[in-house]
C-alpha cells in the first residue's frame, strides 16, 4: 500500500476531461495495479483520469484511524488513446486488456461529473452491489456546487444519495441534499 503522500495524482495532466486531446480507452488491470499503472503512465507522458476517494477505518488493536487513498472504479484506469500503442501499454505487465469506448461524448460527460464532484472536494464512495439498490428517480441537480450534474437519487435511511454513472465503469455515489434537485421528465 502506497503512503498517502505518494499517490499519483487522479488526474494527468489537470485539465477537463473534454479537453483531451485523444479518444478516451479504459484499461483493464491486474488485482491492485491501478495506482501502479498511473505512475507508469506519468512516466510515459500519457493522459489519464484515475478518480480515487479516502477510505477510513479503524485499527483493531488500538482503535486508530486508518486513511486509505482506494481507486472509485477498481481494477480500471481511464486514458487518451493520443499517440499510445496497445503494446506499450501491455510492456508494463499491468494490463490485462483494453476497452475501446464507443460512445465518446457520453463517456466524457459521465466522467466529467466524476471529475467535477471530485474537484469540488465532495466525498465520494462506490456503489458495490448496484443490484442491491431500489429503483430510483432520474434527476438533475438544480442548486449547490454540483448544480446541473445528473444521476439517480435513493434514499438510504436518513441519507440522500446521488449516484453517479459511468457505464463502461461502474456507480459511485454522493450525499446530498435532497431539495437540491429535481426529477427529470
Amino acid at each position: 500500500m502506497l503512503p498517502l503522500s505518494k499517490n499519483p495524482p487522479a488526474r494527468f495532466p489537470e485539465r477537463a476531461i473534454h479537453d483531451a486531446k485523444g479518444p478516451w480507452c479504459i484499461a483493464k488491470v491486474k488485482p491492485r495495479q491501478e495506482k501502479a499503472l498511473a505512475l507508469d503512465f506519468i512516466k510515459m507522458d500519457i493522459e489519464y483520469y484515475l478518480p480515487m476517494y479516502t477510505k477510513v477505518t479503524r485499527r483493531k488493536d488500538n482503535n486508530k484511524p486508518r486513511k486509505s487513498v482506494l481507486c472509485l472504479f477498481p481494477g480500471y484506469i481511464s486514458f487518451s488513446m493520443h499517440e499510445v500503442y496497445d503494446r506499450d501499454l501491455y510492456k508494463t505487465n499491468r494490463v490485462v486488456t483494453l476497452v475501446k469506448v464507443k460512445n465518446q461524448t457520453e463517456f466524457k460527460k459521465q466522467m466529467e461529473q466524476i471529475y467535477t464532484t471530485y474537484d469540488l472536494g465532495i466525498p465520494m464512495e462506490p456503489v458495490i452491489n448496484p443490484s442491491e439498490l431500489p429503483p430510483g428517480q432520474a434527476v438533475q441537480v438544480v442548486a449547490g456546487p454540483m448544480r446541473g450534474l445528473n444521476g439517480t437519487i435513493i434514499k438510504i435511511h436518513s441519507d440522500h444519495k446521488l449516484i453517479l454513472s459511468v457505464d463502461v465503469l461502474g456507480m459511485a455515489s454522493v450525499t446530498i441534499n435532497a431539495s437540491f434537485v429535481e426529477p427529470v421528465n
